[in-house]
Formats: structure tokens, sequence, C-alpha cells
């Protein structure tokens, strides 16, 4: 097939050439557009089997919900304010001369 591409692009006059990449770009758009067409029936169809639209499946994200932390530390002025030891230490356990004092037993 090369030979033949090869032997008609050198035997072929500038206009010709224009003739068939426009006929080639033709050719590309309409298979583009016939396999977006059968990928979209196919999003339809698997969409279908989980009882879901294709907007819902590409909206669909699966997200991971951390569990909520034991309370190890409270705050003896305010024992409403806990801390479970995960993230950024509150000041008034920072302040506290012993932390380990305001541990909650478990």
């Amino acid at each position: 097939m090369s030979n033949t591409i090869e032997t008609i692009v050198s035997t072929s006059s500038i206009e010709d050439l224009k003739a068939i990449i426009r006929k080639a770009e033709d050719a590309i758009e309409e298979k583009k557009v016939g396999e977006i067409l059968a990928a979209r029936e196919q999003m339809f169809k698997m969409a279908d089997t989980f009882d879901m639209t294709p907007q819902e499946v590409l909206a669909f994200s699966v997200r991971k919900r951390r569990a909520v932390g034991v309370p190890k530390f409270r705050n003896p002025a305010n024992p409403e304010q806990t801390w479970t030891g995960r993230g950024k230490k509150p000041g008034w356990l920072k302040q506290a001369a012993d932390p380990e004092a305001l541990r909650i037993p478990e």
C-alpha cells in the first residue's frame, strides 16, 4: 500500500493532491462520527445495566469516608472541646503544662 500511495503522490498534480486531502479529511470526519455514535450507544447500554444515565455514571464518585476519631484528650476548661490525636494539635493542649493529664481514660 505504501508504494501505491507514494506513486499516487509523486504522479499527482497539486490540485489532485488537494482534492485527495479534502476527501481524506471528510472520510476521517465520517469515521469519527460513526465511532463516537457507537461509543455513545455502548455507554447508554452500560449505564442501563446499573439503572443509571450516562451522566449519572460520569458524575459518580466513591469518596472514602474517614471514620470519626475517638476523642483522646479533653479540655478541662471546656469539656466540649476534645482532640482525637489527628490533625493540628489544639492551642489548649499545646499550652497545657502536662498534656498527658488531659488524656481521656480508655
